[in-house]
């Protein structure tokens, strides 16, 4: 039994070999797909981390490492020289920064209510055509507050056309506004101007206008008594005691601002003495002294 099927076993085994040695097509092997000339010979991986170099290998690797210059020694008289002139520069520089800068800065006709009576009293005098020019010189500093000096100036053309200034008033103290100073002159110019020309402002409103000398601080103003009105007679009693104290403390703040000054100039040597010379000066007088106060006219 067992023998029959070895002999089967081989029998089919030789049939089947037959028939694919003599009927049965050869199969021929895949041809492989075309390849690049370049993969034909590359035919190891490359490593991604090795396609990107290395900057800082390369740097450190192609770039030598550069030694500081060592300066040569500078001789001691030379560097006694230098230190010398740094020193000098130095205390040229803090006497610099200790010193007033000044710059002029020039104002027309300015919108506040002294300036615009100023422009009326001088219409009035027919001088409408006159120019009015406030020059204010500003003096700052790199601790202290700015400082303002204020004069007007009052011009007309000659007759061969050039301006020729008929009045000149100066605000009676420094000011830290500019407006303020301006004001002030504008007040000092018509207050002078309102006594100089009163016999032409007679006719108008200007007339009741405080008058003063140049240069003084007695004043008087004129009231209407004709018209026995008490609310204007009021007005006028208090005018006369504000113009009072106005004037009294106008010359307080002058001498202040001076004294100012010198302590200044007494902590700081290098800084030069503070004080704007005004013209005309006015006289050293005390509080409600007669030449000092302001008066009523009566016309």
């Amino acid at each position: 039994m067992s023998s029959f099927k070895r002999g089967a076993r081989m029998r089919v085994g030789g049939r089947i070999g037959r028939l694919d040695k003599t009927r049965l097509p050869t199969p021929t092997p895949p041809s492989p797909p075309p390849q690049e000339w370049e993969d034909l010979n590359d035919t190891e991986e490359e490593d991604p981390e090795e396609l990107v170099p290395n900057s800082s290998d390369e740097e450190q690797s192609e770039e030598p490492e550069v030694q500081p210059e060592v300066p040569p020694a500078v001789p001691e008289d030379q560097a006694a020289a230098q230190g010398q002139d740094g020193g000098q520069a130095q205390q040229q520089q803090n006497e610099n920064e200790d010193r007033w800068n000044e710059s002029v800065h020039r104002w027309f006709d300015y919108p506040l209510p002294f300036p615009r009576m100023l422009r009326e009293a001088l219409v009035r005098l027919r001088l409408g055509h006159a120019w009015v020019t406030y020059v204010g010189t500003r003096y700052r500093h790199r601790i202290y507050q700015e400082e303002w000096a204020m004069a007007v100036q009052i011009s007309v053309l000659d007759e061969y056309g050039a301006r020729r200034d008929i009045a000149l008033s100066y605000a009676p103290a420094l000011r830290h506004n500019y407006e303020a100073a301006i004001s002030d002159a504008a007040q000092e110019a018509l207050t002078t101007l309102c006594y100089s020309c009163h016999s032409q402002l007679a006719d108008g409103t200007l007339r009741y206008l405080p008058r003063r000398q140049p240069g003084g601080l007695d004043a008087w103003i004129v009231t209407p008594t004709a018209e026995k009105n008490p609310r204007l007679e009021a007005i006028v009693d208090y005018l006369v005691a504000l113009n009072t104290d106005y004037n009294a403390l106008a010359e307080e703040l002058c001498t202040a601002k001076l004294e100012i000054s010198r302590l200044r100039a007494q902590i700081t040597p290098s800084m030069p003495l503070f004080n704007p010379v005004y013209y005309p000066p006015r006289k050293r007088v005390r509080y409600n002294d007669p030449t000092a106060r302001t008066y009523i006219r009566h016309p």
